[in-house]
């Protein structure tokens, strides 16, 4: 079964044996960088604690205790800027090619681009056959802030995907595949620079969801996105 088969599978084992029903108190305890533990008791199903940046300066080390009769499910959420990541080329059993083109598919680099300029990315994925048949294969793309993602299936004007399925968000895409021994896929996205600015191009990555050894990277690279010099003739 896939993933969401199962995790509705078992939705529904919960409902049926009354596993979902839980009137206990959410009782515990909880400190930060071995601080002083404080209580926290609660009637609702769900609690939260918030902590600053000035609170994980020196350690980020976070201790809880369950002091009720109910099972507790933690969850650690961090909001922040991400680093700038892998800055290094990888190819294990996979071939992967980053190029930039304009809408007439010349190729182009897009460490500057003018704002309002459309564009694409086109990432070539290459099967070399060392493993056979890939299954399962995920395409992670990241793109700058000041770059806009152009959703070509909201207008159809997309042509056919190379992709079995893929999850098109507000500053990436994911794309699943498969792909056959000695042959390659073509994924292409239309994009927009949008913002001005200087923002970093995260590293372009695919992998064998459940095989470490397959995977290809591109590293990243600074991007800007300028206003368009107009020349003006003087006599």
């Amino acid at each position: 079964m896939s993933t969401q088969e199962t995790a509705y599978s078992l939705l529904a084992l919960c409902g049926y044996i009354g596993a979902k029903g839980n009137n206990a108190e959410l009782s515990c305890s909880y400190a930060l960088n071995d601080g002083a533990a404080k209580v926290l008791s609660s009637k609702k199903t769900m609690a939260q604690v918030k902590y600053t940046e000035a609170d994980f300066e020196k350690n980020a080390k976070v201790s809880l205790k369950n002091t009720g009769k109910s099972t507790l499910f933690v969850k650690v959420l961090v909001r922040g800027i991400p680093l700038i990541g892998d800055k290094t080329a990888a190819s294990n059993n996979l071939v992967m090619e980053v190029k930039y083109k304009d809408m007439n598919g010349k190729e182009i680099q897009p460490d500057k681009l003018v704002q309002g300029t459309d564009f694409i990315a086109e990432v070539k994925i290459m099967n070399p056959g060392t493993k056979g048949f890939l299954k399962e294969m995920a395409l992670n793309q990241i793109f700058p802030g000041g770059w806009e993602i152009h959703n070509t299936r909201m207008d159809e004007s997309g042509a056919a995907n190379a992709a079995r399925y893929q999850d098109i968000r507000d500053d990436r895409v994911y794309s699943y595949y498969d792909l056959t021994a000695n042959t390659s896929k073509t994924f292409v996205i239309q994009l927009n620079a949008t913002y001005l600015g200087k923002f970093y191009l995260p590293t372009v990555y695919t992998e064998a969801m459940y095989d470490q050894t397959i995977n290809a990277r591109v590293p990243g690279r600074w991007v800007e996105v300028v206003k368009e010099i107009s020349s003006v003739a003087v006599k």
